[in-house]
């Protein structure tokens, strides 16, 4: 079974992923839909949380991670830098969202595209696993939409900046304090971005003879490589 058409794959891909998968992979424009769904979650939870925030409490948290281990000097410097940025803050979020969400997306399409080189009837050019790349990240329309849901109920203006992964590892389950070494990274681990590997695999079966073993394994290993680097930095 497939998609029949873009608005059903954007459903499917929730529910039924192999649908959507399979309905991609002889469809051609599809995946702009999915980007755009995507980013126009990301700009509005973004824009609605700058919007609601105050700039000066935002002020103190940034200013507060930036310079855990800083000296007073240091300190004075960094926050005199963010401070001529403040009224920026939300162009400089939803520009670097969508740029890192593009180039992410570059990278990770150029390795679907290598390792799908394992199966010789899996013949995908780069622009095809770019696009794939896109419905893999659908998670994060969910987050944005949770991101925005928790705007829209707060109680306060004063909102954590760390609101944005409020799915995230730590925040669920660890509790690490900010100057952790595993903080930055626990923070950085939801569980959207397990969900997006988890439709990645889906949709590398879907797309070569791989099983799903090896698809999840494909599928993780970015991660894998990166959060093994992240842990051995984190202990040194």
């Amino acid at each position: 079974m497939k998609s029949t058409n873009a608005l059903s794959a954007c459903v499917d891909i929730f529910i039924t992923p192999t649908k959507a998968f399979n309905g991609i992979k002889e469809a051609k424009g599809w995946s702009w839909l999915a980007f755009a769904l995507i980013i126009t979650a990301l700009v509005a939870s973004s824009y609605l949380f700058y919007s609601k925030a105050d700039p000066q409490f935002l002020l103190e948290q940034q200013v507060a991670a930036a310079t855990v281990d800083a000296t007073i000097g240091e300190k004075k410097m960094i926050r005199q830098s963010m401070e001529q940025g403040i009224d920026q803050q939300v162009w400089f979020a939803i520009g670097g969202g969508i740029f890192g969400l593009i180039i992410i997306n570059a990278l990770i399409s150029g390795y679907y595209l290598l390792v799908s080189k394992q199966d010789p009837e899996a013949n995908y050019g780069y622009g095809a696993w770019y696009g794939f790349g896109f419905w893999a990240m659908m998670p994060m329309i969910i987050s944005s939409l949770g991101v925005i849901a928790l705007v829209l109920t707060a109680s306060t203006n004063e909102l954590s900046i760390n609101l944005f992964n409020y799915a995230s590892v730590n925040q669920l389950l660890l509790g690490l304090e900010l100057g952790h070494p595993f903080y930055t990274m626990t923070e950085s681990l939801n569980i959207f971005s397990i969900w997006g590997i988890a439709l990645a695999a889906i949709g590398l079966t879907c797309w070569t003879n791989f099983s799903f073993n090896k698809a999840l394994l494909f599928a993780a290993l970015p991660s894998i490589v990166i959060y093994g680097i992240w842990t051995v930095i984190a202990l040194v």
